[in-house]
């Protein structure tokens, strides 16, 4: 297991943000189709957690202090590179940034926006739905809650 990274946006070198944004793009633009922008007005208010191979992000996501998105607290952007799934390596990333959050804010209930398809493995680490099917940037969503 590669270990994890945790910074504050604030904290990130230019080289650990363009390696991210290089990944966050090879999933998300190149791999999925999304147009819609990745880097937002978010990102700067989040904490980045990720994982490498070598120079290279293999995992990532960012948590969303409660009351920037949602009300609760927030994980989002969450990817693992395709020559690397099915290895662990989205349920250890997500079990750390539940840890940090408790660890940061307390024991506190978390929302995230789901692709449809993944719902069981979010279901798995304690998420229920909360809310019908949508879409968001053309794919099928589902908002979860994980309540503590």
């Amino acid at each position: 297991m590669y270990p994890v990274i945790i910074r504050p946006f604030c904290h990130l070198t230019v080289s650990q943000y363009h390696r991210i944004v290089q990944a966050r793009e090879a999933v998300f633009f190149l791999e999925q189709h999304i147009t819609a922008p990745d880097a937002d007005a978010v990102d700067p208010q989040s904490v980045f957690l990720w994982m490498e191979d070598g120079e290279r992000v293999v995992a990532f996501l960012r948590i969303i202090p409660a009351g920037v998105v949602y009300a609760e607290a927030s994980i989002g952007r969450v990817l693992v590179d395709a020559g690397y799934r099915r290895r662990g390596l989205c349920r250890h990333l997500m079990q750390e940034a539940l840890r940090h959050i408790a660890g940061q804010w307390g024991p506190q209930p978390v929302r995230i926006s789901a692709q449809k398809h993944l719902a069981d493995f979010y279901r798995s680490l304690g998420f229920e739905v909360v809310s019908d099917e949508y879409f968001e940037a053309g794919i099928p969503h589902v908002k979860m809650l994980l309540r503590n």
